[in-house]
């Protein structure tokens, strides 16, 4: 331990005291000075008057009321409002001394780490006349260089997004004067330095702006339209009505906010679409039995579109945003999709063989001759492709003078069918140019069975010459509508078409009797078509009693008298036929007789 003498002692204690003394003095002289200034850390408003007096600050506001500046920002610049433009002034209170009143100069230490901020109220004064003729003045805001705005819209449909979109208008830059005028007071007697217009409302706005409800609610009106997707399969072909299709059909009113679809356009587009892919009523390549390729006669089998419906079902798909897989609504199905729609299940009957052929899925079941329709008399069968109209057990062939009973009744073109004839002790040959039926094709009674037994309502049935080919094709198409056809098969041959009333043309004038035993029971896509429970649509045998009565066909039958056009006279009561099941959807609802 180092002992100090009494004079280093003394030492100590001098400068110790001196110390002390040097530290009282410094904080005697901050005392001192924050009687009349303000503590460090010391904000009033937004200037910073730590160690200044009253008047400095009063003089630090001075100054800046005469060096203030006003930006004014608008949408398309900016102007400046000075001080000295409109004699501003800046009036102030006590406030300042009153401050420094409250100030504890003895307690400045605590302000080394507290910070004190004090409001100091500023009144500004200024000549409103000279701000009104600087606001008039700048060029901002003449006549000239404000535009006036421009009310938001629908746009043309936009391809690329599939949709409408609103096309923002012009917001324009023509001020509400009497806004401008309040909102720079209000800047000025804050003391701020900036002014957007945009953000003080101080602009005229569109009527309609683009997020206007009506506006809105127009364009997702019109979004709904054109969103929708409807994938036909027609007869086999896809076909897709989407929004650059659907929007070429609406009719909108953008000044009323109101969107139609137009009918026409929708029928004129099923129209055409029916033109190109039914093929009820026209002709068909056909490969026969014994291998030649002619080409059929159309009869009154195939696909046809029942267009007013689908047209209708259509426009009800668009206004509801429908997106779906759908076939259209058809008067007449056939067993296949596409051209060849025969399929591979049918009767052939060559007329000029006198030889029928049953084929189901594509197997050769049975094959017979028969006679057919008297040539010598006029009676000749017709050709074409039909379905059959509905079968039948015990019926009865009834005309003028004769009634006359057959087992198998399978009428198929009116009232031409095949049917058992019992009569008969020989069938095929040449029976049928001098002595044959009325039309219809006469069967043994054996193959009459078997082929009722495979066959149902709707089942294919070909009736063709073997002579008739490409060139007769030609020939005879243009023999009876007297004109070409737009509508030609691959290998030139004409088509017959058919015109807007439904009826076919086919040079004779006559309308063919609706069969509805051309529509097969095929589901669409888009509905659920049940068949019946027996779908041979057979009825049961009336063995008690022939209540079933039909145009019948015998060879005393007097000449003049076909089974296809009976006379006035003729009784025709025909069987009760078992319908096809309605479908869920009305519009692809199978015609039943």
């Amino acid at each position: 331990m180092i002992q100090l003498d009494k004079g280093n002692k003394r030492k100590i204690y001098l400068f110790s005291g001196i110390a002390v003394g040097c530290v009282l003095l410094l904080y005697l002289a901050f005392s001192l000075f924050f009687m009349e200034h303000y503590f460090f850390g010391t904000r009033i408003g937004d200037f910073q008057c730590g160690g200044k007096t009253p008047e400095e600050v009063k003089a630090l506001i001075k100054d800046r009321a005469a060096h203030y500046v006003l930006t004014i920002q608008g949408r398309d610049g900016e102007e400046l409002l000075t001080a000295s433009q409109i004699g501003i002034q800046f009036l102030l209170d006590d406030t300042p001394e009153k401050i420094i009143g409250m100030q504890n100069g003895f307690a400045w230490i605590s302000s080394l780490w507290n910070d004190e901020s004090y409001e100091m109220p500023v009144t500004v004064s200024y000549e409103e006349s000279l701000m009104d003729d600087c606001l008039a003045n700048m060029d901002m805001f003449q006549k000239e260089n404000m535009r006036k705005p421009a009310n938001a819209y629908i746009g043309e449909y936009n391809r690329e997004l599939g949709a409408y979109e609103i096309i923002s208008g012009d917001l324009g830059t023509l001020a509400d004067m009497q806004k401008v005028k309040i909102a720079v007071s209000a800047a000025l007697n804050s003391m701020n330095t900036e002014l957007v217009l945009e953000e003080a409302d101080c602009y005229v706005e569109p009527e309609i702006p683009a997020d206007n409800e009506d506006l809105v609610r127009f364009k997702n009106r019109l979004n709904r339209f054109v969103s929708s997707r409807i994938v036909y399969d027609w007869n086999g072909t896809e076909e897709i009505v989407n929004g650059d299709l659907i929007q070429e059909w609406l009719k909108i009113d953008r000044k009323r906010q109101l969107v139609t679809i137009d009918p026409e356009p929708v029928r004129e587009y099923v129209d055409g679409l029916s033109k190109k892919y039914d093929t009820y009523g026209r002709a068909r390549k056909f490969q026969t039995s014994e291998g030649r390729n002619i080409i059929l006669k159309p009869g009154n089998y195939g696909w046809r579109v029942d267009r007013n419906k689908e047209a209708e079902k259509l426009i009800k798909l668009i206004r509801s945003g429908s997106q779906v897989n759908r076939e259209p609504a058809y008067l007449y199905m056939a067993a296949v999709k596409g051209e060849d729609d025969i399929g591979d299940s049918y009767v052939e009957i060559d007329l000029t063989a006198q030889h029928l052929y049953l084929y189901v899925e594509g197997e050769l079941i049975t094959e017979s001759d028969f006679v057919s329709g008297n040539v010598a008399k006029g009676y000749d069968t017709p050709e074409g492709v039909y379905g059959l109209t509905y079968k039948t057990l015990n019926a009865t062939l009834r005309g003028p003078g004769y009634a006359t009973s057959v087992t198998y009744w399978m009428p198929f073109n009116g009232n031409v069918g095949m049917h058992d004839a019992t009569w008969r002790g020989s069938f095929g040959g040449s029976i049928y140019l001098r002595n044959g039926s009325h039309g219809c094709i006469n069967l043994p009674k054996e193959q009459a069975e078997k082929i009722y037994e495979q066959i149902y309502k709707g089942f294919q049935v070909i009736c063709y010459k073997d002579e008739y080919t490409e060139e007769d094709t030609k020939k005879d198409t243009k023999k009876e509508s007297g004109k070409s056809s737009e509508q030609k098969t691959e290998n030139n041959a004409e088509i017959p078409e058919q015109n807007n009333s439904g009826a076919i043309e086919n040079g004779s004038g006559e309308t063919p009797v609706p069969n509805p035993g051309n529509n097969l029971p095929i589901p669409p896509t888009n509905t659920e078509i049940v068949p019946p429970a027996d779908t041979e649509n057979n009825l049961p045998a009336d063995s008690g009693n022939d209540s079933t009565t039909v145009p019948g066909d015998i060879p005393q039958n007097p000449p003049g008298n076909t089974e296809s056009n009976p006379p006035a006279s003729t009784e025709v009561v025909p069987p009760v036929d078992i319908p096809i099941i309605p479908p869920a959807d009305p519009g692809n609802a199978l015609p039943v007789n």
